[in-house]
């Protein structure tokens, strides 16, 4: 049975319920102050001592972690927000309302009120059901961290051209990163759609989630579980998705350069248009690759080798390579390549996908 070419909302809107599952897939964070550092990393906890050389925060997970000062660029205090009501005015003592209320005869001077209970305003009211660490009252405590300490980058781009083909393209990346303890999340989104003289030569979606759990302080060996979504209208993809699972070791970890290499194996689905839809298991041989060049210029870098357990001829590499720039803040101009080669692609469709793209991104 022939399937019609879906428009990126209605593929989006086929996604959506795993891409939230995906996301919520978090621990729960809160604290009362937030220790940003110059590698981007932040942590939420109580600072139990800091001095000109370093700094002592106690968090929920990972509990007291020593920092030097160095790292840290700068330190911040979550509002407390009350729901008390308004501030009440100054309580006045019975003695001097009484003066105000019977004052004494003309020739009798005035009793007088010490300074402090006359000019002092009352103390203030505790705040009952405030929140620490977050000004979401509705919430429960253990889930504020769920919509809080979120960071990373989202990029648009767009390219149009007019004359002998008419053209247009459209790129969107998201790229968005939360710490807790001795976890780490990373969430992905790419989407492209493109055109020449109105036929689609462009039209994909893909979704991931990656959870790294660190087995010591040290946080150079991790098990990490992943899924992933999404469809390529062009290499006749209907829909693929996958789950899986392993081991990764940190080679270098460092403030400004991290290089890690894992081992694992996911279960894989590929819906095609054209073809018989595809469903198996497959090893996996990542790498990953973060380092920060100077102030302004951070280069990230990941490969995916997944062959199958039943047929290893049946592979699939997947490259990807993100520079970007700070120009002012929060804008970063960004070049992207994705290049993914299918061993058994569907019928129709090239073996090899090279995808590059330049987008202006916003940090937050």
């Amino acid at each position: 049975m022939s399937r019609r070419s879906r428009s990126p909302v209605e593929r989006l809107a086929r996604l959506l319920g795993v891409l939230v599952w995906l996301a919520l897939v978090v621990p729960a964070l809160a604290g009362t102050k937030v220790v940003f550092l110059r590698n981007g990393d932040r942590l939420t906890g109580e600072i139990l001592s800091e001095n000109a050389r370093r700094i002592v925060i106690k968090t929920p997970a990972a509990g007291r972690v020593t920092l030097q000062r160095d790292q840290v660029e700068r330190i911040e205090e979550f509002p407390l927000r009350s729901v008390a009501g308004p501030p009440q005015a100054p309580s006045v003592p019975p003695s001097v309302a009484a003066v105000a209320t019977n004052p004494p005869v003309a020739l009798a001077p005035p009793a007088k009120v010490p300074g402090p209970l006359t000019n002092a305003p009352a103390p203030p009211t505790p705040a009952t059901n405030a929140v620490a660490g977050s000004s979401i009252l509705w919430l429960p405590d253990w889930a504020h961290g769920l919509v809080t300490n979120w960071h990373g980058n989202i990029q648009i781009g767009a390219n149009l051209g007019v004359g002998t083909a008419n053209w247009q393209s459209t790129y969107a990346n998201a790229n968005v990163v939360k710490k807790w303890g001795r976890t780490t999340t990373l969430l992905n989104y790419a989407l492209s759609y493109g055109m020449v003289n109105d036929v689609v030569n462009a039209n994909r979606m893909y979704g991931t989630s990656k959870t790294d759990l660190a087995w010591a302080a040290s946080q150079h060996l991790y098990s990490y579980g992943q899924g992933a979504a999404g469809y390529d209208e062009i290499r006749k993809i209907g829909i693929e998705y996958l789950a899986g699972a392993g081991m990764g070791y940190k080679v270098i970890n460092q403030q400004k350069i991290i290089l890690a290499g894992e081992l694992g194996a996911q279960y894989q689905v590929f819906d095609y248009v054209t073809a018989q839809d595809r469903a198996d298991v497959a090893a996996r041989f990542g790498e990953n690759l973060t380092a920060q060049i100077g102030k302004d210029v951070r280069l990230t870098q990941q490969l995916g080798f997944t062959p199958g357990f039943e047929d290893f001829t049946n592979y699939q590499i997947r490259f990807g390579f993100t520079l970007s720039v700070a120009l002012f803040k929060p804008l970063t101009l960004n070049l992207n390549i994705l290049d993914t080669y299918f061993s058994q692609p569907a019928p129709g469709t090239a073996d090899n996908d090279l995808q590059m793209s330049t987008t202006i991104g916003i940090n937050f």
